[in-house]
Formats: structure tokens, C-alpha cells, sequence
């Protein structure tokens, strides 16, 4: 029973001392997206943005959890080419397949080495559609899992480069209808984006 009271005992201060630095910090961030769908002929990255505000709770030296609420512009641009004829090869332009999201984010974040800034992050989003423009027949939301590298300075800013990868078809109609249309094939046409973001956490206990 000693054995047991003694390991209980240790246990307790074990989770105090591992939590007792627990902080609660808001903060806001913007960046850059670099977003693609896949399976769309003639299509290419297209730049987007992406902001918004935070909570990061501070949980152990190792370990921070941060709740996101964020607009994020995702889509693709496809690229198009007038009929040619004779030697003229036709006039080639472009339109942006913009997809507006509000997404929220469950970023959870590694720090392998104490008193560094440097971190791993990792989580789940659900993006929910706010705008497609002319496009009227987009999923109205999405799953995605997202990683990468982050950096904190003491001074509360913060660098990150993130991947995050839609899990399901945009299309609203892809499970009931299939045409050979470059836009309704059976292969997935899922977000893909590359995020650069820089933030800030306040710190008010200062």
C-alpha cells in the first residue's frame, strides 16, 4: 500500500510540474496560399490569401494547442486557348477557379527541443464554403489534414510553412453524375495547398 500511495504521489506531481505553465494566448496570422485541385486538365497554382485569429493554450514545454478560425482562398487557375487556325495558334488566357473558405483549425504543436522556438505542427480543418463564384456546383464543405514547420520568437512572432490536403471531391454532384467532361471524371478532385503564414501571440501576462 506504501508502494502505491508513494507512486500515486509521484504521478500527481509528475502532471503538476508537466502543467503547471499552462497559458491561454490570443493572436491573429496572414500569409500566402499556393493552391491547386487536382485532376483538372490545364490547371496551375493559384495565389490566394489566407488570415485570421487564433487561441493557442500553452499546455507544456512540448506541447501547445492552438484553435484557429481563418479565411482561406483555395482553387486553381485553368488555363484555356482559343480555336487556332492556319498559323494563328489562338489566344491563350486564363481564369481563376477561386473557392472561398472559413475553416477551422485544430493545430497541434511539437517543440522537440526545449527553450527552442521551433515546432512541429499538425491537425485536422473543416473548411466550410462561403464563395465559388460561377462555379455553383462545389461541395459546400471539406475535410482536410494539414502539416509542417513553425518557428516562435519570445517576442511573440511566429513563422510557419504548412501543407494542407483536402480529403473529399469538391464537386457537389460527384457521387450522382459522371460525364467525360475534363470537370466529371472518376478521378478525385481534391484542395491542395501550400500555406506560408506569419503570426502573432500576445502575451498579457507580461
Amino acid at each position: 500500500p506504501m508502494k502505491k500511495i508513494i507512486l500515486s504521489l509521484a504521478l500527481i506531481i509528475a502532471s503538476t510540474t508537466a502543467f503547471s505553465q499552462v497559458t491561454v494566448s490570443p493572436g491573429i496570422k496572414t500569409g500566402l496560399n499556393l493552391a491547386n485541385l487536382t485532376n483538372v486538365d490545364n490547371s496551375k497554382t493559384k495565389l490566394g490569401f489566407q488570415g485570421g485569429l487564433f487561441v493557442n493554450i500553452h499546455l507544456a514545454n512540448f506541447y501547445e494547442l492552438q484553435v484557429e478560425t481563418t479565411y482561406s482562398n483555395q482553387g486553381t487557375t485553368i488555363e484555356y486557348r482559343s480555336h487556332s487556325s492556319g498559323f494563328d495558334p489562338g489566344t491563350r488566357y486564363e481564369d481563376d477557379l477561386n473557392l472561398e473558405y472559413i475553416s477551422l483549425n485544430l493545430a497541434n504543436k511539437f517543440f522537440p527541443i526545449k527553450d527552442l522556438g521551433l515546432n512541429f505542427i499538425v491537425g485536422p480543418t473543416i473548411d466550410i464554403l462561403v464563395n465559388s463564384g460561377e462555379y455553383n456546383d462545389i461541395l459546400p464543405i471539406d475535410f482536410s489534414v494539414f502539416g509542417g514547420l513553425g518557428y516562435e520568437f519570445p517576442f511573440g512572432l511566429g513563422l510557419e510553412l504548412r501543407y494542407k490536403q483536402g480529403l473529399i471531391d469538391v464537386r457537389d454532384d460527384y457521387y450522382d453524375y459522371y460525364d467525360e467532361d475534363d470537370f466529371y471524371n472518376r478521378d478525385n478532385i481534391l484542395n491542395g495547398v501550400i500555406q506560408f503564414g506569419v503570426t502573432y501571440k500576445f502575451d498579457f501576462s507580461r
